[in-house]
């Protein structure tokens, strides 16, 4: 019995690390700015596959649905002017690229993730 314990709490310290790695990559407070020079900031929390969160455009907070997030890729859609818009992103270390799908990643958005107080 102590030797099952035992095996389980290793197995815990040895994945848990990993999954709460793989949840902040994406998870936290990003900024920056359009091609077009719009102000953007995205408030983002990966739990699993599940992306939740906001999307700040110029001060406008605009609530994300349909999230998605793997290791450094995440989906979501956001309602604007009463019209549905996908986004597509990549995370690089404390930077991302986002893009509104109709667009493509050639228009890609590069936001820096926010410092923490």
């Amino acid at each position: 019995m102590v030797g099952r314990i035992l095996a389980l709490t290793m197995v815990a310290v040895l994945v848990l690390p990993a999954a709460v790695h793989a949840q902040s990559a994406i998870t936290g407070k990003w900024q920056g700015k359009t091609r077009n020079g719009f102000q953007l900031e995205l408030d983002l929390v990966a739990t699993g596959k599940a992306l939740t969160g906001t999307l700040a455009r110029e001060g406008q907070s605009l609530t994300i649905t349909e999230g998605k997030a793997s290791k450094t890729t995440f989906t979501f859609k956001v309602t604007m002017n009463d019209r549905t818009e996908g986004f597509s992103g990549e995370i690089d270390g404390d930077q991302m690229k986002l893009w509104m799908d109709r667009q493509g990643p050639s228009s890609a958005a590069v936001l820096k993730r926010a410092a923490t107080q």
